[in-house]
């Protein structure tokens, strides 16, 4: 009987320790995922205020419409009407992610969810800012009312638009890696990371605090 009372209490203990241990886990990964969700709030305000800078910029795109016998006019505007939409969908598709990233999920899903939400993050950046190399010209010409009747004002777009590929060209060579590497290269990652800003990198340090610390 002795021996069976000793069984059965460290049993009692084991059990007690396995509860400890998990209320434990479970405390501190709701602080870090809560510390996760925390650190993604700045993604979330920088793709509110695209979506906003797009309603503008689809109303600044609108000016041409007075003047819509200018020919030249008219397709600015039109650019402008169209990069303004993209810009729009592509912030709250980066919301939309963001606010339906299920932290409930194991630590390893959530890690893979949050890598997928980093390249569409550093994609749609890219699609938003490197239009601007050459989107600032059709801006300028709708804002100021720019026709381009004259040899001069030809010229003046010619210039701009070479000088505006050439720099597209120079980034996308600069950022190669970023199409040519597959998804699990390291060199990609680096890359990823070194242009998703410190909120990505916040939010996944916190993911491998608690991967760490379960399988302690």
């Amino acid at each position: 009987m002795e021996l069976d009372d000793l069984k059965h209490a460290v049993a009692e203990l084991d059990r007690g320790i396995t509860e400890v241990r998990n209320l434990s886990v479970a405390t501190y990964k709701e602080r870090r995922l809560d510390r996760t969700r925390a650190s993604l709030r700045p993604v979330l305000w920088e793709h509110a205020a695209q979506v906003a800078l797009g309603i503008v910029l689809s109303v600044v795109g609108q000016l041409w419409w007075p003047e819509s016998g200018a020919p030249a006019l008219l397709v600015a505007g039109l650019v402008l009407q169209i990069y303004a939409v993209l810009m729009i969908v592509l912030g709250l598709r980066v919301i939309v992610s963001i606010r339906t990233l299920n932290l409930d999920a194991p630590v390893v899903e959530i890690q893979r969810a949050l890598a997928r939400l980093r390249r569409s993050y550093v994609m749609t950046g890219f699609v938003v800012g490197m239009p601007w190399w050459l989107l600032w010209i059709p801006l300028a010409m709708v804002v100021f009312g720019v026709d381009l009747n004259g040899r001069f004002s030809w010229a003046w777009l010619v210039i701009n638009v070479v000088i505006g590929i050439a720099g597209i060209a120079a980034t996308l060579w600069y950022f190669r890696h970023l199409w040519i590497e597959p998804e699990d290269s390291e060199r990609r990652r680096r890359i990823e990371a070194s242009v998703s800003g410190k909120s990505f990198h916040r939010a996944q340090g916190f993911l491998d605090e608690i991967a760490r610390f379960e399988r302690e």
